[in-house]
């Protein structure tokens, strides 16, 4: 199938370090695709390192480039939120900085748009702490119980979504919820999901906080609450 237009966006906080190549990687992959119409979308969740001036320079010389900025941090999940609501193009991509599936598995993701309205990865080789593990099949039981999603990896961060269904559904969330909120409201509109295997690359530097008790809880919360305002 033809793409018209892609949108990219990717969550930022206190990137100083890696943002400078990361969006050098990002243009090199995204101009194999052969998709002229392109925007990379950097969330800046109220950054105070310095990185959102790296990415300001890189939107002044670069018109693919555009950076959103949150006055104050509020977390990853309010992040991917703005980056569902802000994304302009036909079909609308994210994953994370810290890049845990290879951008390249969009040449084999698009083409699934084809017969499905969303694309999502999951994990080979999930590389996850006992307690990370627990969580997330808990949490995908729920999925399933709660809002008849049966997917292999809710959260895991490689979407694809078309456009249309960004413009019908309804997101709320803010925190980690906002992978499951996306796909419950997907499938309450009834668009198709469609999955795909991805490598997963697991973060060399830094500790994730997606397994801690308050990152759960908060899920959870927001999980049951979106449950009972339901029509």
């Amino acid at each position: 199938m033809t793409i018209s237009s892609l949108g990219l966006f990717f969550p930022m906080y206190n990137e100083r370090k890696s943002i400078e190549k990361f969006i050098e990687h990002i243009e090199q992959e995204v101009s194999q695709l052969g998709i002229d119409d392109y925007e990379i979308l950097l969330v800046d969740d109220g950054s105070h390192d310095g990185c959102d001036q790296i990415v300001a320079e890189w939107v002044r010389r670069n018109p693919h480039v555009r950076m959103v900025q949150h006055e104050h941090n509020q977390g990853y999940g309010a992040a991917l939120r703005t980056g569902f609501l802000e994304s302009r193009k036909a079909v609308v991509f994210y994953t994370d900085t810290d890049l845990p599936a290879d951008i390249a598995d969009l040449e084999r993701a698009l083409p699934l748009l084809a017969d499905a309205d969303l694309v999502i990865g999951y994990r080979v080789e999930r590389h996850e702490t006992l307690r990370r593990a627990i969580y997330s099949r808990i949490y995908n039981f729920l999925m399933r119980l709660f809002f008849d999603v049966h997917v292999r990896d809710v959260n895991f961060s490689f979407k694809v979504v078309r456009r249309e269904v960004l413009d019908k559904i309804h997101l709320t969330a803010t925190s980690v919820f906002i992978d499951g909120q996306l796909l419950a409201e997907a499938r309450r509109y009834g668009f198709s999901i469609a999955e795909i295997p991805i490598e997963y690359t697991p973060r060399e530097f830094g500790v994730s906080n997606f397994d801690s008790f308050q990152a759960a809880w908060s899920t959870l919360t927001e999980m049951v609450a979106y449950l009972l305002k339901k029509p």
